[in-house]
């Protein structure tokens, strides 16, 4: 699982490097003053730069485990890991409930 780990921020990085040339070239393709032709060129150079990197293809997964499923954003953890560290009062401001 640590492998998918070091996979997903190797492209969380590179996504980073391009972001900016992304979003201008999407302004490009989504301003309908501009002619046709300009707009369609973007749009391939949109689809030579995006190949593996889109922002779609990220996938959260948990800080410790690597698991992607069950997968809280406001920890980064899976929800076991949260239910274990909540256990042990290692997550802070958290209580295990129970009534």
């Amino acid at each position: 699982m640590k492998h998918l780990l070091i996979k997903e921020r190797l492209i969380r990085k590179i996504f980073n490097k391009i972001e900016t040339q992304h979003i201008s070239l999407k302004a490009i393709v989504y301003n309908q003053t501009l002619s046709p032709s300009i707009r369609f060129e973007a749009s391939l150079l949109l689809t030579k730069i995006l190949k593996k990197k889109s922002r779609f293809s990220f996938k959260n997964r948990c800080f410790l485990t690597g698991r992607g499923r069950s997968y809280f954003r406001f920890f980064n953890l899976s929800r076991i890991q949260t239910r274990n560290l909540a256990r042990n009062n290692d997550l802070p401001f958290v209580k295990k409930a129970s009534w």
